[in-house]
């Protein structure tokens, strides 16, 4: 089945096979991510976003080799470009998830009384893959 990709040029190529392994690293660390935390809601629903997000990467990817091979047309530009806005936003949930980590070890030194640090850094790790997960989109589209 991949020796029909190694026909095309060597950009598309490398764009492919880049989309390929995020989306294998994305699904092993949803795997792991379920089957060490098999009972809790939320990492269960965020192993399922991360599956869902790898099927959709080999799903582009597959779309910048038909698309290289010229067989199919598809609605990618030919030059995609990552605004301003993007960064900052990537920028700012990075930040997020890294202040809501701090509160979250704070608040387990203390005991772990409060529960609002998880969900915090629940709603910020989310941010961050959402943001960075367009920034990628748009840097490899």
């Amino acid at each position: 089945m991949l020796s029909r990709f190694m026909t095309i040029p060597s950009e598309a190529r490398w764009k492919f096979y880049t989309l390929r392994a995020l989306a294998a690293v994305l699904l092993v660390l949803a795997a792991v991510m379920f089957v060490l935390r098999p009972n809790n809601f939320g990492i269960r629903s965020l192993s399922l976003l991360a599956i869902l997000l790898s099927l959709w990467l080999v799903r582009r990817s597959s779309a910048y080799a038909w698309r290289a091979l010229g067989r199919v047309e598809t609605d990618l530009p030919a030059t995609g470009s990552v605004g301003l806005l993007a960064w900052i936003l990537a920028a700012a949930s990075l930040a997020a998830c890294g202040v809501s980590y701090f509160l979250m070890y704070r608040d387990a030194l203390h005991g772990g009384k409060e529960a609002w640090p998880v969900y915090v850094f629940g709603v910020a790790a989310l941010s961050l893959v959402v943001t960075v997960g367009n920034v990628v989109v748009r840097i490899f589209r």
